[in-house]
């Protein structure tokens, strides 16, 4: 799998991707740090995000800390604080003007948290038939200390639950992503991957992720931009 680290963002021309893309330093210093003090500072957070297990035992492959803003039709949440739920839909406009697409079928927002122990498993966020989908992962935290781990891991086939983990990344990993700080991920989602969990060294430390997915997307036309650079007027 080829990972491109670009300088910025490109007009998408061309679906399914063939190619992961990373972009460093997406936000200025002021919306990154603000988005990362809103979603740390309020009660949006539960024992939500998994992966469901084929157990009959009826437990996930894996369960983290999570947060959910929109789903399918943007409904959102009415006990998610409305100021980090316009900042979290003004991410997916900005996303939508920058690489040029709308989405058809959009499918989720919202945040994921992992701590030591919290081992990521591996799935896939769109179904096989959908070829025209988009994924795109950003990391919010505002600091984070490399020896801390928190990898991204591609692979070229699904894997259900975690044992025989190692083995399966000894022999079907085809990529890795550091975790970094104000990090922008865009994919295929139907590429299966997980989330290492932070190392024991990160303490209380959490990584989080902000996921913005979609089964299906076109082409934006002419003229129909989000403008994206508009200044945001709830922002101090």
């Amino acid at each position: 799998m080829e990972i491109v680290y670009l300088n910025e963002p490109f007009k998408i021309q061309e679906l399914p991707l063939t190619k992961v893309y990373v972009l460093d330093d997406w936000l200025a210093q002021p919306l990154h740090h603000f988005y990362d003090e809103q979603i740390s500072h309020n009660n949006i957070w539960s024992k939500t995000n998994q992966v469901a297990g084929g157990s009959s035992t009826g437990l996930p492959h894996h369960s983290f800390w999570g947060a959910t803003f929109f789903r399918n039709d943007y409904k959102m949440d009415d006990d998610t604080p409305t100021e980090t739920t316009w900042f979290t839909r003004y991410l997916d406009r900005r996303l939508q003007t920058e690489f040029g697409f709308k989405w058809v079928r959009f499918q989720y927002a919202g945040l994921n948290s992992q701590t030591q122990g919290l081992q990521g498993t591996t799935h896939q966020d769109c179904d096989m038939n959908d070829e025209w989908n988009l994924s795109f992962l950003y990391y919010p935290n505002k600091f984070w200390n490399k020896s801390w781990g928190g990898k991204l891991r591609l692979y070229d086939e699904g894997q259900q639950g975690l044992d025989g983990r190692d083995e399966h990344i000894k022999n079907h990993q085809i990529g890795e992503i550091e975790f970094k700080p104000n990090r922008l991920i865009m994919c295929d989602g139907r590429i299966p991957h997980g989330a290492d969990a932070p190392e024991p060294s990160a303490r209380y430390m959490d990584r989080r992720s902000l996921v913005i997915r979609g089964d299906e997307v076109r082409f934006e036309e002419e003229g129909e931009n989000y403008h994206a650079n508009d200044r945001l007027s709830y922002i101090r």
